[in-house]
């Protein structure tokens, strides 16, 4: 998938951006990050692991949306690629998009922390209560430390939309 020479390269910029981003340090990971998309843009990992941080963060969500879509047009049928792309929708607003995704992600890794939270997240946004918290709970049963004790203020309360008053 990567241009002839970069194979290489792609991984190394990959490996080194995604240690910079899990020490928090996003500033110095980023350009590691859009090097080894650079190097390998039909690599359906670099272009996953760029366009969920960003998603993650907030950050040119047009873009990581972008970048996800092609890393799913890769691996159609690939859970970690596909609840990405479901959260990015969800994350940009569009939640007709996102559900059938995430719910296909959570069919295809069911004990995944990360997609039953989200999954969770979509349906309490959608106003499907009951279905949120069957997610969580989901969620809840493989979570350790922070992602367990916000899963059950998520369990108790839902998702609690934060203000500058609040």
């Amino acid at each position: 998938m990567a241009r002839a020479g970069a194979a290489a390269n792609w991984v190394h910029y990959l490996q080194l951006g995604g240690s910079l981003e899990r020490a928090g340090d996003w500033a110095a990971a980023l350009p590691h990050l859009r090097k080894a998309v650079e190097l390998a843009p039909d690599e359906p990992v670099a272009l996953n692991y760029l366009g969920y941080a960003q998603v993650e963060r907030g950050e040119n969500l047009t873009e990581a949306v972008v970048l996800l879509e092609r890393a799913s047009r890769l691996r159609p049928d690939d859970p970690a690629i596909t609840d990405p792309l479901g959260w990015g929708y969800y994350r940009s607003g569009d939640l007709a998009r996102a559900l059938p995704l995430l719910e296909r992600a959570a069919q295809g890794q069911p004990s995944s922390v990360t997609i039953n939270e989200h999954l969770g997240d979509a349906y309490w946004r959608a106003g499907r209560r009951f279905e949120a918290r069957y997610a969580w709970r989901a969620a809840s049963l493989y979570a350790e430390g922070e992602q367990k004790a916000r899963l059950a203020t998520k369990l108790a309360d839902g998702v609690v939309v934060r203000t500058a008053a609040n």
